[in-house]
């Protein structure tokens, strides 16, 4: 399975980072994991978030925020509408049920209706 992710939301901060002090480049994001395969789409339920500075290029963990950082984290995060989790089959899934099915179907009716056919055994 091929994992992507949906950006659900992604916002500049004006709050100075821990690391370089700057007070522009921060990005916070919330990211809900999506896997591919051919047979089907699957979307989970847990939301990633992450915040990265810009200008120094670190990831800010929240052992360093500051109190303004988990203010504007706090807010952002009520905000954000994640997609429910969810689970849906590709094309290729379903025409494979059917040929199974089709099968299924033509072998019970010869081996076990062969009358129907017209077939005597």
């Amino acid at each position: 399975m091929k994992s992507e992710y949906i950006t659900l939301k992604e916002t500049k901060l004006t709050n100075n980072c821990p690391e370089c002090y700057s007070n522009d480049g921060m990005v916070l994001s919330f990211k809900q994991e999506k896997q591919k395969s051919k047979f089907l789409v699957r979307t989970k339920k847990n939301v990633i978030e992450n915040i990265e500075c810009g200008k120094c290029e670190n990831t800010i963990y929240p052992g360093q925020w500051t109190d303004d950082i988990e203010r504007v984290y706090n807010y952002h995060k009520k905000t954000i509408s994640s997609k429910p989790a969810s689970l849906k089959f590709t094309g290729l899934f379903y025409f494979l049920l059917f040929l199974i099915l089709i099968i299924s179907g033509i072998g019970y009716v010869y081996l076990y209706r062969p009358d129907l056919l017209g077939l005597t055994l």
